[in-house]
C-alpha cells in the first residue's frame, strides 16, 4: 500500500474503520501523556522515590521521540499494518506493567517502555492515514486526528483525578486494555495492503543507533537544562557537544547508507525544507507557553493551580479548533497562507505577553492562551500534511516522522532556552535583592533559585512580607525575558512561512521517488 491513487485505495467503509482505529490509538498515546500528570503525586505516595518524580512525565515523551524517526523509515520498507500492532503491541505490554509497577524505579523502566510503543503508533498513524486518503482529503481526515490530541489534552487530567479519588491510581493504565483491544479490531478489520513480492532492504543499524544515541544525549541535556539552577553547566554541555558529535557521525552515515535511517535528499525539496523549519518554530511556540503560562499565573498574577489549569485547557481547545480550520484552509488556499495564519496568531500570543499593560491581566493571558493554540493547530497540520504531499508516496513515512522529530526538537530547545533565560534573569535580580537583604536565611535564597519553589506555600510563609512583593516582581521580569524570547522565535517562523509554496495538497508537485 504505497501509493495513495484513489483506485488503489481499499472501499470507504473499510478505510473508514481503520481511520477510526487510527483515532482511538493517537487518544491512547496522547491521554497518556497528559493524565499521568495529575496522578504522579498519588503514585509517588504509593510507591515512593519522589526525586524520580519529574521523569513519570519525561520519560516517556523522549522515548517515544526516540522511537518516531525509526518506525517513519520502517514504515517505507515494511508492512504499516504490522508495524502498527507491534506499536500498539509495545504500548499494551507497556501499560499492563504500568499497572501491576511495585516501585517508581520499575514505573519509570515501565513508562519507557510504553513510550516506545506510544512514539510507534503516533508516526504510524499520520502515516497510514497519508497512503489510506487521496491528497483532496488527507488534510481534512489530519485535521481531526490533530484535534484528538486538543481533546486527550482536555480529558487526560480530568481523568486522572476522577480515577485517583473513585478507584486505584492502576486504573489509570489498565483502562487503556479495553480501548486497545476496540483499536487493534479497527485496525485490523479495516487496514488492508496489496500482497505481492516485496525486496529485502538492508537496514541502516548503524545510522539508527548513531541517530537515537545521539537525540538521546541532546535531548536529556534539554530537558535537564531546562529547571537546573545552573542550566549551562559544564555537565550539560559535554551531553550536548557529545550528542551533536554523534550526529555528524550520523550525518556521514547516512551519506552512505543503501536505505537511510532519514535519507538527507529529503533536504533538497524545498517545500519539505521549509515545512519542517515552520513545524520546528511552532512547536517551540506551543510548549514554551505550555512551560511556562503556569508559572506566570501562580507565581505572578497569584491564581491557583486549578484556575491556572483552565486558561492551559484554553489553549488545548484552540490547538483542536486550528487544526480543524486548517484541515479546511490548505484545500482552499494553499500552505502558505495557512502556516502564516498560524505563526502569525502564535506572534500574537506572546505579543500579548510582552505588552505590559495587558500581559497582568488573567483575560489577557486567556486570550494570549488561545491564540498560541490555534496557531499551532494551525502550523502543525500544514506543515504535515506539506511534508506528506511533498515527496514520493513510498517516502511518506520516512517525511512525516522526521517532520515529527523536528517538532520535538523544537519543543525541548525552546524550553530550554527559555527556562535558561528565566533563571539566569532570576538569579541577576536575587543576588541584589539578597545584597539588600542581608538578614533572610540563606536556605530561602537557595532555594528561590529555582522559580517554581516561590509556589510553594511552605517557601512563602518564610519569606518576609515586605519582600514578597520584590520575589514576584522579580519572576515577572524574568518571564518577561523568556517570553519575549519566544516572540522573536515566532517572528522567524512567520519568516520561515513565507517560503512556502502556495499549492494545496491536491496541486502538490511530486517528484517520483
Amino acid at each position: 500500500m504505497n501509493s495513495p491513487d484513489p483506485s488503489a485505495l481499499p472501499d470507504n467503509a473499510k478505510r473508514n474503520l481503520a481511520a477510526a482505529g487510527v483515532m482511538l490509538v493517537i487518544f491512547l498515546f496522547a491521554i497518556d501523556a497528559t493524565i499521568v500528570s495529575t496522578s504522579m503525586p498519588t503514585i509517588v505516595a504509593k510507591l515512593g522515590g519522589l526525586e524520580l518524580y519529574s521523569w513519570g512525565f519525561s520519560i516517556y515523551m523522549l522515548a517515544s521521540a526516540l522511537t518516531t524517526p525509526v518506525f517513519g523509515k520502517l514504515a517505507d520498507l515494511f508492512s504499516k499494518r504490522r508495524l502498527m500492532l507491534t506499536g500498539i503491541a509495545i504500548f499494551l505490554a507497556g501499560s499492563i506493567l504500568c499497572g501491576a509497577a511495585q516501585s517508581m524505579e520499575a514505573m519509570i523502566v515501565f513508562r519507557a517502555i510504553q513510550g516506545l510503543g506510544g512514539g510507534a503508533i503516533y508516526a504510524l498513524s499520520f502515516i497510514v492515514v497519508g497512503v489510506l486518503y487521496p491528497a483532496d482529503m488527507r488534510a481534512k481526515v489530519q485535521g481531526f486526528i490533530s484535534g484528538i490530541w486538543g481533546v486527550a489534552s482536555i480529558l487526560g487530567p480530568l481523568a486522572g483525578g476522577l480515577i485517583v479519588e473513585y478507584a486505584s491510581w492502576r486504573w489509570i493504565f489498565f483502562v487503556n486494555l479495553p480501548l486497545i483491544a476496540i483499536a487493534t479490531a479497527l485496525i485490523v478489520t479495516g487496514l488492508k495492503e496489496e500482497t505481492g513480492p516485496r525486496r529485502a532492504p538492508t537496514l541502516d543499524l548503524a545510522g539508527a543507533f548513531t541517530l537515537l544515541l545521539g537525540l538521546l544525549l541532546i535531548f536529556y541535556a534539554l530537558a535537564q537544562s531546562a529547571h537546573a539552577r545552573h542550566p549551562l553547566n559544564g555537565e550539560t554541555l559535554s551531553y550536548i557537544g557529545a550528542g551533536i558529535a554523534l550526529l555528524i557521525v550520523f550525518f556521514f552515515i547516512e551519506k552512505r547508507a543503501a536505505e537511510p535511517i532519514l535519507p538527507l535528499d529529503l533536504f533538497h525539496i524545498g517545500l519539505y525544507k521549509s515545512a519542517a523549519a515552520v513545524a520546528t518554530l511552532s512547536a517551540m511556540g506551543v510548549f514554551g507557553a505550555i512551560s511556562y503560562l503556569p508559572l506566570f499565573l501562580q507565581g505572578v498574577i497569584g491564581l491557583a493551580a486549578s484556575h491556572a489549569g483552565m486558561v492551559i485547557l484554553i489553549l488545548s481547545m484552540g490547538w483542536t479548533a486550528g487544526s480543524l480550520l486548517a484541515g479546511r484552509w490548505i484545500n482552499r488556499f494553499g500552505y502558505r497562507f495557512a502556516a502564516l495564519a498560524g505563526m502569525g496568531l502564535l506572534t500574537a500570543g506572546y505579543a500579548i505577553l510582552i505588552a505590559p499593560q495587558f500581559s497582568a491581566s488573567v483575560v489577557a493571558v486567556a486570550l494570549s492562551a488561545g491564540a498560541i493554540g490555534t496557531g499551532m493547530g494551525m502550523a502543525n497540520l500544514t506543515t504535515l500534511v506539506a511534508a506528506q504531499s511533498s515527496v514520493a508516496p513510498q517516502r511518506i513515512g520516512v517525511a512525516t516522522s522526521t517532520v515529527m522529530l523536528f517538532r520535538t526538537f523544537g519543543a525541548a530547545f525552546a524550553v530550554s532556552v527559555m527556562g535558561t533565560v528565566m533563571l539566569n534573569r532570576m538569579q541577576d535580580s536575587l543576588s541584589q535583592l539578597r545584597a539588600a537583604n542581608p538578614t533572610v536565611d540563606a536556605a530561602i535564597w537557595s532555594k528561590l533559585a529555582n522559580p517554581q519553589n516561590l509556589l510553594e506555600p511552605l517557601t512563602r510563609g518564610r519569606i518576609p512580607t515586605d519582600l514578597l512583593p520584590n520575589l514576584i516582581a522579580s519572576l515577572s521580569d524574568a518571564l518577561w525575558y523568556a517570553f519575549l524570547v519566544g516572540f522573536m522565535l515566532m517572528l522567524i517562523g512567520i519568516a520561515l512561512s513565507g517560503f512556502m509554496t502556495n499549492h494545496t495538497p491536491a496541486t502538490t508537485p511530486r517528484p517520483g521517488r
